[in-house]
C-alpha cells in the first residue's frame, strides 16, 4: 500500500479514476483491483448512458455470477427509485456527482427512468452470460438447430447420461481400431481414471471433433508434435541399431576392454558382442544395449564406471561413450513419444464414440448443458448463415457492458465480439454513439478450470482497443487501485507479498509494482501469521505386541483445526471488538478460506461444533457422504432387497433402526433364514424389536405404490425417522436430509418414480449441493477461496498454505502446426513422457503456478478488518513458492512486530494499526440475528416429537358471481332460438348485440352528438337491419340512458366494464361490471343481458341474476362503506330498465344462509 500525497486524498482518486471509467461517451477497459468499487462503477455507468440519452432497452450488461448481475440491477432500482421522491436540491447533487448538467430536463429525465426501467419487458437487460445465451437461443431455435422447448440439464442427469454413454461404448466398442485401443488403455488406466480424462475430453468436445476428423492421420500428428518421424517403434529400432559412429565405438570398447578394471572390461566386451550381432538381433536386444550405458532410471553411469578411472582423462575414449549415451537417450525419448502417441490416439478414439453418445441423449431429450448453451451461442453468431440473427440484435443493442471479464473464456469473449463487431463498422459506427466497457482484474483470473484463460484477456483487450480506435472513436485503459474494503495493514501486506520474485508471476507484470490506496485509512486493522504447525511426535509402540486401545495419534492438520477452533472461540465470545465498527466480533464476521475441501476441512468443522462455535460447515455438501443420507439409503436399500442381511443389518443399527450392537447380536447370532424374517418372527419379544418391525413393515408395504420423496417423506415424518435421526445426529442433520427430499423431487420431475432408478442417479451422480454463503446467519463460513470470490468479511482466516497445486496428470493440447488443429497428448505415468510432452508440461505448470499466486491474491483481498494466515507443516522443509513462506517473508519485508507462539512454539509475525477516526457505526453485525422460539408443535431436544399444529383458518373459496354455486338458482328466462324464423336472418341477436354496444361506448359522447352517432353505427350495412330499426333502436337506447334513475350511470365520470374483486363472507368474488359510476351519496352499478326475454314483474327475476348482483353490492359496499349501493338489469332485447330494489337482493347476499341459521 502506498501514502497519497496530501493534494489527493484516497478518496479523491478514487472518484477520479471511476468518473474517467463511466464517461459514457468512451468506451473503456477498466483494471478494478479487488475492493475497488467495480459493482459501483458498472452501476454509475449504466445511470451516466441514460442520463445523456441512451434508452435503457439498448443497454445489455453481462456478467459472472447471478449474485454480480443482482446485485448490480438492485442498485440500479435502488438509486432511481430513490431519484423519483428525493427533493430536487439532492437530486441534483447526485446528478452533478455524475457528471451530469442538473438542468430541468436531465431532473425531470432522472426522475422518469424508474418508470422508464419498470415498464421495460423483463426490466434492464443485465444478467449472466448464460441468462443472455439461453434467451437468444429460446428466440432462435431454428437458426441454431435446436428444439424451442429445450431445457437445462441438471448436473445430476448430465453425470448419469455420460456414465451411461460410456457404459455404451464399452459394450458395444466393435468399431475398427477400438479393440486395440481397449487392450492398450486397459492395462494403464482404471474405469474412473478413463471416466475423469473423458469428462475432461467432453468439456473441450469442438477440439476432439476437429483432432478426431484427422482419423488415422490423428496419431500421426499426434508424433508430429512430439518431434518424432518414425511410424512405429520396430522402424525406429530398425533405423537405430546401425549408425554412422558404430566403427568408432566399438575401437573405444576395444580399448576399455584391453586397459580398464573388470567391471569396466566386462561391460565392454558385452558392447563388442552385441555390436558383432546382426541387425535383428541388435534390434531384439536393444534393452541390453540401453541397460550397458543407463541405470533404471535412464540416467548415464559415472564415468569412471564406464571406461575405468585411468581412461577418463584419455582423449577420444569416454567422448565415444558419451557420444552414444545421448544416441541412446534420444532414441528412448523417440520410443516414448511413440508409445505415447499410441496411447494418446487411443484415448481420444474412445473418448469420440462416449461424447457422441452423451450429446444424442440431450438432443434426444430437447436438454442442454451449460457449455452447450454457450458454443451453440457463439456458432449462431458467427454462422454466415444466420447473419440475419445479428442484424436484428444489433438493431437493439448500442452499448455493452462486460463485467468479470478476467473470468470470460475464450467462446464467450467470441459472443461479446459477435455481438460488438458492427458497433464500430460501417454505418453502425456513424449513426449514434455506441460503446463498449468492460470491467475485470488480470489478478483475480482463477478460473481456469471454466476455460478463463490471461492469455485471450489480453487478447481481446487489444481486439477491442484495435476496433474502437479503427473507427475513430476513443477507447481508454483505467486502472482502480484504491480499496474501499480493506483496512491499511491488509493491504501493506498484499503489496509486500507480491514485490517477491516468486510471488509476482501472472500477478504482477514485468517491470510494474503493486501498489493500493487504502480508502480506510485510520481504520483498526490487523494481520497475523504463526508458524506452521508440527507434525505431533507419534507414541512409542512395543515391537510384537498388538496395541488394545486408540492410540489417540494426531496430524499437523488436527492439531491446528483444534488449535484454530479454540481461538475463533475465544475470539467471537463477545470479548474482542471490531474497532471500526464499535461492536464485538460475531461468529458471522469470520470468513475460513481453503482451497479443498479435505480432511483438514472437515475436521475443523468438527472442532467448531465441539468447541460451541456456530459454524455453516463446508460451502459444498456430498449428499451421499452425509450420515443421516447414508442410513435413508440403507433404508432403501433394504426396502428393494430385505433379504441382503448385511445392508439391513446397517438399518437396524441406524438412528432409523434404534437397535444396539448388543440388541442386533441377540437378534442375529443362531437365528434361521434372513435377518428379517427372524425380526418379524421375534417381533414381540422386545419393545426395540417391535418398533424397528413395525417402522420397516410399514415402508415395505408402501415401496412398490408411492414415489422415492413420498417413501422418504413418509418414513421421516409419520414414522418419526427425522425426530430418529436428530436425536442421534444432531440439528446439522437437517439439511442433508432436506437436500435429499430436494434432489427426490427434482427426479420425480425427470424420471419416472422408481426407487431403484433414484439410487442408482443419487449414487452415480454424487448429488452435490452448493450451500449459499450470504444464507449462512450469524454462522462461521468455511469455503474454498473460488467459492468466495466476490466476498468479504470482517475476519478472513487463510490455514491451507503450505502445500503447491498438484500435478493432476491432465490431458495436454498442443498445436500441430501441419493440419492447424490442437491434438490431445495424456502420458497415464512418467515412464511415458517424453522430453517434448515434459516441455509442454512445464508451459502448463508455470500457468498452473501463476493461477495459484493469483488465488493466494483473492484470498488476502477478501479481509476488511483481519487477516490470520496458518497452516500445517509435514516432515519436509516447505516449498519457497508455496504461500506459507511467501506471505511470511511479506511480513518480514514489512518489518513486522514477532510474538511468541505458545501452542506449538516459535514465534507468530504480526501487523496492527490503531483506530484513529470515529467509527463507521456502533450498530450490531450484518450477521446478528435475533434469536426466535420455536413454537410448541415442532417438539423440542432430544426427542423431537412434534405435536398437532394449529387448525388452520378455512381458505377463501373463489366465487364468480355470473356463475353461482351452493344455491338452488331456479330458472332462466328462455333465448331465442337462431334457428328459429330464418326469415328475420336472426335479427333479434344481432338486435341485443347492438343495444349493448351502444350502451358501452355512448356514454363517451356529449349528449347532443349521442343519437346521431348511434343511427350512423346501426346504420352500417354490415348490420343488416331492416330500414327505420336503426332510428327505433336508437330511441330506445337514448331512453334507457335517460332513465332518471340510471341517468348518471351513463353521464360524465361513469365506467365501462369494470372489474370487481373482494372477499365476503369468506367466499372470493370477482366479476365485470357492465356499467357503474361512484356519486359522493351512492354508487349505481347496472349489468347488461344480451339476447334474454325480459321478465314482466321485478319479482320474477331469476335467482342466479339476483345472486349476482347482491354479490357485487356486497363487493362495493365494503369498498365504499356508507354509500348506498342501488342494482339495475339492463334487458338488450327490449331495451327494458329492472331497477332491483334492496330487500330483493338481501337474502341473496353471500353468507346470509349461514347467518340466517
Amino acid at each position: 500500500m502506498s501514502d497519497l500525497t496530501h493534494k489527493e486524498s484516497a478518496r479523491d482518486r478514487a472518484n477520479r479514476e471511476q468518473m474517467v471509467a463511466s464517461d459514457p461517451a468512451v468506451s473503456a477497459f477498466v483494471a478494478a483491483s479487488a475492493g475497488s468499487g467495480k459493482t459501483k462503477l458498472l452501476t454509475d455507468r449504466l445511470l451516466r448512458l441514460m442520463l445523456t440519452g441512451a434508452a435503457p432497452e439498448r443497454i445489455q450488461c453481462l456478467t459472472f455470477t447471478k449474485a454480480a448481475a443482482a446485485e448490480m440491477a438492485l442498485r440500479l432500482q435502488r438509486t432511481l427509485g430513490r431519484w423519483v421522491t428525493m427533493p430536487l436540491d439532492a437530486l441534483k447533487a447526485d446528478l452533478i456527482r455524475l457528471r451530469v448538467e442538473p438542468t430541468d430536463r436531465a431532473c425531470q429525465s432522472a426522475r422518469s427512468l424508474f418508470a422508464r426501467v419498470l415498464d421495460l419487458p423483463g426490466g434492464m437487460r443485465i444478467g449472466t452470460i448464460h441468462a443472455f445465451s439461453q434467451s437468444l437461443l429460446r428466440r432462435f431455435p431454428l437458426e441454431a438447430a435446436i428444439s424451442p422447448h429445450f431445457q437445462l440439464v441438471d448436473d445430476n442427469d448430465a453425470e448419469d447420461a455420460l456414465t451411461e454413454a460410456r457404459e455404451d461404448m464399452l459394450a458395444n466398442a466393435e468399431a475398427a481400431g477400438m479393440q486395440p485401443a481397449l487392450r492398450l488403455l486397459a492395462g494403464l488406466a482404471s474405469a474412473a481414471d478413463f471416466g475423469k480424462h473423458v469428462k475432461a475430453l467432453q468439456r473441450d468436445r469442438k477440439q476432439l471433433a476437429a483432432a478426431l476428423q484427422l482419423g488415422e492421420d490423428l496419431e500421426r500428428a499426434q508424433r508430429r508434435v512430439l518431434g518424432v518421424t518414425a511410424p512405429d517403434e520396430a522402424t525406429l529400432l530398425t533405423r537405430s541399431v546401425s549408425w554412422l559412429g558404430e566403427a568408432a565405438l566399438r575401437e573405444a570398447a576395444a580399448r576399455v576392454h584391453a586397459a580398464a578394471p573388470p567391471k569396466a572390461a566386462a561391460n565392454a566386451a558385452a558392447m563388442l558382442d552385441w555390436l558383432a550381432q546382426p541387425t535383428e538381433r541388435r534390434r531384439e536386444t536393444w534393452a541390453d544395449w540401453c541397460a550397458l550405458f543407463l541405470k533404471k532410471d535412464g540416467k548415464a553411469y559415472a564415468d569412471s564406471t564406464l571406461v575405468g578411472s585411468k581412461l577418463v582423462s584419455q582423449s577420444g575414449v569416454l567422448d565415444r561413450y558419451l557420444e552414444e549415451i545421448d544416441r541412446i537417450q534420444k532414441i528412448e525419448d523417440a520410443r516414448k513419444a511413440i508409445q505415447l502417441a499410441a496411447i494418446s490416439g487411443a484415448l481420444a478414439m474412445l473418448a469420440g464414440p462416449v461424447v457422441g453418445g452423451y450429446a444424442r441423449r440431450k438432443d434426444e431429450a430437447g436438454l442442454l448443458d451449460y457449455e452447450d448453451l454457450i458454443g451453440r451461442t457463439s456458432d449462431l453468431l458467427v454462422d454466415p448463415g444466420a447473419a440475419w440473427v445479428l442484424y436484428k440484435l444489433d438493431g437493439g443493442l448500442d452499448h455493452m457492458l462486460l463485467d468479470e471479464v478476467q473470468d470470460t473464456a475464450p467462446q464467450q469473449w467470441r459472443i461479446a465480439h459477435s455481438l460488438t463487431a458492427e458497433f464500430f463498422a460501417g454505418a453502425g459506427a456513424q449513426d449514434r454513439t455506441r460503446t463498449v466497457f468492460a470491467v475485470g482484474d488480470r489478478k483475480q483470473s482463477i478460473y481456469s478450470f471454466q476455460g478463463a484463460d490471461t492469455a485471450e484477456f489480453d487478447r481481446s483487450h487489444d481486439e477491442l482497443a484495435r476496433r474502437v480506435r479503427a473507427s475513430g472513436q476513443s477507447f481508454k485503459d483505467v486502472g482502480l487501485d484504491v480499496s474501499f474494503r480493506s483496512t491499511a495493514p491488509v493491504l501493506a501486506l498484499v503489496d509486500a507479498v507480491f514485490t517477491d520474485p516468486l510471488a509476482r508471476p501472472g500477478v504482477v507484470g514485468s517491470g510494474e509494482t503493486l501498489t493500493h490506496y487504502a480508502d480506510r485509512a485510520g481504520h483498526a486493522g490487523q494481520v497475523e501469521i504463526w508458524p506452521l504447525a508440527p507434525q505431533p511426535d507419534q507414541a512409542p509402540h512395543e515391537p510384537w505386541t498388538v496395541p488394545d486401545h486408540n492410540q489417540g495419534q494426531t496430524s499437523a492438520r488436527e492439531l491446528l483445526a483444534s488449535t484454530l477452533a479454540g481461538w475463533i472461540r475465544d475470539q467471537t465470545n463477545g470479548s474482542v471488538m471490531v474497532d471500526s465498527r464499535a461492536r464485538p466480533l460475531t461468529p458471522g464476521d469470520v470468513l475460513i478460506l481453503v482451497r479443498r475441501r479435505d480432511a483438514f476441512a472437515r475436521a475443523l468443522v468438527r472442532e467448531l461444533k465441539a468447541k460451541g462455535v456456530p459454524v455453516a460447515g463446508l460451502d459444498r455438501l456430498v449428499l451421499t457422504d452425509q450420515p443421516a443420507v447414508q442410513d435413508l439409503i440403507a433404508l432403501a436399500d433394504s426396502l428393494l432387497l430385505p433379504s441382503d442381511d448385511l445392508t439391513f443389518g446397517c438399518l437396524l443399527t441406524s438412528p432409523l433402526g434404534c437397535l444396539s450392537d448388543d440388541s442386533l447380536m441377540d437378534l442375529a447370532i443362531e437365528r434361521e433364514g434372513s435377518l428379517w424374517d427372524t425380526l418379524r418372527a421375534r417381533a414381540r419379544e422386545r419393545p426395540d424389536w417391535r418398533l424397528a418391525a413395525d417402522f420397516f413393515a410399514a415402508l415395505l408395504a408402501r415401496v412398490d405404490y408411492v414415489s422415492p420423496y413420498a417413501l422418504f417423506a413418509e418414513a421421516l415424518g409419520p414414522l418419526g425417522g427425522r425426530a430418529r435421526l436428530f436425536a442421534r445426529l444432531g440439528p446439522e442433520a437437517a439439511e442433508p436430509v432436506d437436500e435429499l427430499l430436494n434432489a427426490a423431487l427434482t427426479y420425480a420431475g425427470r424420471h419416472p418414480p422408481s426407487l431403484q432408478g433414484f439410487l442408482h442417479w443419487l449414487r452415480n451422480s454424487g448429488a452435490e449441493v452448493k450451500r449459499e454463503a450470504e444464507a449462512a446467519g450469524n454462522l462461521v463460513r468455511i469455503m474454498t477461496v473460488h467459492g468466495a470470490k466476490g466476498l468479504q468479511a470482517p475476519l478472513v482466516i487463510v490455514p491451507d498454505t503450505s502445500a503447491l497445486p498438484k500435478d493432476d496428470n491432465s490431458i495436454v493440447w498442443t498445436r500441430d502446426d501441419a493440419t492447424g488443429i490442437d491434438v490431445p497428448l495424456w502420458a497415464p505415468r512418467a515412464a511415458f513422457r517424453c522430453e517434448a510432452l515434459d516441455r509442454l508440461r512445464a508451459a502448463e505448470r508455470q500457468r498452473q503456478m501463476e493461477e495459484h499466486n493469483r488465488l493466494l491474491y483473492v484470498a488476502l483481498t477478501r479481509a476488511e478488518d483481519r487477516l490470520l494466515v496458518c497452516g500445517w507443516g509435514s516432515k519436509h522443509q516447505p516449498k519457497d513458492e508455496c504461500w506459507h513462506s511467501l506471505v511470511w517473508r511479506g511480513f518480514e519485508s514489512l518489518g513486522a512486530e514477532r510474538a511468541p507462539f505458545a501452542p506449538w512454539g516459535g514465534e507468530a509475525l504480526r501487523i496492527r494499526a490503531p483506530q484513529t477516526i470515529p467509527p463507521v457505526s456502533a450498530g450490531k453485525s450484518a450477521y446478528a440475528l435475533k434469536s426466535e422460539a420455536l413454537p410448541g408443535w415442532v417438539g423440542s431436544a432430544p426427542d423431537w416429537v412434534p405435536t398437532s399444529p394449529p387448525s388452520e383458518p378455512p381458505r377463501p373459496v373463489p366465487l364468480a358471481p355470473s356463475r353461482p354455486e351452493g344455491v338452488e338458482l331456479g330458472s332462466v328466462p328462455a333465448a331465442d332460438s337462431p334457428l328459429a324464423e330464418r326469415d328475420a336472418g336472426g335479427h333479434r341477436f344481432r338486435r341485443g348485440q347492438l343495444i349493448h354496444s351502444l350502451l358501452q361506448h355512448l356514454p363517451s359522447l356529449a349528449p347532443g352528438l349521442r343519437r346521431d352517432a348511434a343511427v350512423r353505427f346501426l346504420d352500417n350495412p354490415g348490420h343488416g337491419l331492416p330500414a327505420g330499426e336503426a332510428s327505433r333502436i336508437a330511441d330506445e337506447v337514448l331512453a334507457v340512458m335517460a332513465h332518471p334513475d340510471l341517468a348518471p350511470l351513463f353521464a360524465a365520470g361513469s365506467r365501462a366494464e369494470v372489474p370487481l374483486t373482494g372477499v365476503v363472507a369468506n367466499a372470493v368474488i370477482g366479476g365485470m361490471v357492465d356499467r357503474m359510476v361512484v356519486l359522493p351519496d351512492r354508487v349505481l352499478v347496472a349489468d347488461f343481458k344480451t339476447n334474454r326475454r325480459a321478465p314482466i314483474r321485478v319479482a320474477d327475476t331469476p335467482v342466479m341474476y339476483l345472486r349476482q348482483m347482491a354479490s357485487y353490492r356486497a363487493v362495493l359496499r365494503a369498498i365504499f362503506p356508507g354509500r348506498q349501493v342501488r342494482c339495475a338489469l339492463i334487458w338488450t332485447r327490449e331495451a327494458r330498465v329492472a331497477i332491483l330494489p334492496d330487500e330483493s337482493l338481501d337474502s341473496h347476499e353471500p353468507g346470509h344462509a349461514s347467518h340466517a341459521a
